[in-house]
């Protein structure tokens, strides 16, 4: 299970990363997207632990 976990923040980290690279920096979801990225980056800790 541990496996799918980190396959699923894996291409969710990929997609943010994408987004954020893309987005316009005035996009009202800016700080939506980097907290979620912050949860994901947590999560992955969690993961390894």
């Amino acid at each position: 299970m541990k496996v799918l976990d980190l396959i699923h923040v894996m291409c969710a980290q990929a997609f943010y990363s994408w987004a954020l690279r893309e987005i316009n920096p005035m996009h009202p979801d800016l700080p939506r997207i980097m907290m979620r990225r912050q949860e994901l980056a947590d999560k992955q800790q969690r993961i390894f632990a």
